[in-house]
């Protein structure tokens, strides 16, 4: 009885919740070069809050991305290539500006009808740190901020995240070789107009492979955005200014895309 109510106090005083809030992206993107390989890629990120105690957030992740080919000669011109799964739990602490986590990821690559499996998979357990307005839950959601030209100064937020890819074997990993990553995202919130807004993105995958070799993936991309009160719609120009590591390189490429933000 005394647990009982140790647990009642605890959920009336608003340390426990139990939440079920769901937040993520809707981002397609069609490429200007485009080719056998290169077309249209489509994501689809979601994250939902299961459950919080004091400033302590769980949280089960589901990531999805397909990459659509272009065929020529053929009446098909849409050619659907490889889809990449990644499922995984998150552990996060927020605080005011700032929020740490911990994750476990399982990712998984595989072909689209194709005669050769080149199936990649790997099991990675991450550690992350960023700004509070990293969080889709904050990015996404400001409709009730209204604002009069140029941010200044401009709101700045990043996100960093080590992932490392333990333990090794075929059970746990396959035809990749990453042994380290670190993936150093930023974004710059510089103009604010009532319901429409600007951002830049940086995103970079720094990766330390089987060699002991350092390869890289640096993104830019322009924003242009409409805000509503439970999101935002982003239309977007992209650029992978430079790009050497192993899976799915896309060295100056460029981009169109549009995203859905909730």
């Amino acid at each position: 009885m005394a647990c009982i109510s140790t647990y009642a106090a605890a959920a009336s005083s608003g340390d426990f919740e139990v939440l079920f809030d769901g937040h993520g992206d809707i981002n397609s993107y069609i490429y200007f070069k485009q080719d056998s390989l290169y077309f249209i890629d489509t994501e689809l990120n979601v994250t939902i809050e299961t459950i919080r105690y004091k400033k302590f957030f769980l949280s089960a992740d589901l990531y999805k991305e397909t990459s659509m080919a272009r065929k020529y000669n053929s009446n098909m011109v849409f050619d659907p290539l490889r889809a990449h799964w990644s499922f995984g739990l998150t552990g996060r602490w927020e605080w005011a500006r700032y929020f740490g986590e911990i994750q476990f990821h399982h990712d998984c690559f595989h072909s689209i009808d194709r005669w050769e499996d080149k199936s990649i998979y790997w099991n990675s357990p991450r550690i992350g740190f960023g700004t509070a307005g990293y969080l889709p839950k904050n990015k996404f959601r400001k409709g009730d901020q209204i604002g009069g030209g140029l941010k200044i100064p401009p709101q700045f937020d990043y996100y960093i995240l080590a992932s490392f890819f333990a333990p090794r074997g075929s059970s746990w990993q396959k035809t990749h070789d990453y042994d380290f990553t670190l993936n150093t995202n930023l974004y710059l919130d510089f103009y604010r107009h009532s319901k429409i807004g600007a951002a830049l993105e940086s995103n970079n995958l720094w990766v330390l492979n089987a060699d002991h070799e350092i390869k890289t993936q640096n993104q830019l991309a322009l924003d242009f955005i409409l805000y509503g009160r439970k999101g935002v719609l982003m239309l977007y120009l992209s650029w992978w200014a430079f790009d050497n590591q192993s899976i799915r390189n896309k060295d100056d490429r460029w981009a169109f895309g549009l995203h859905l933000g909730f």
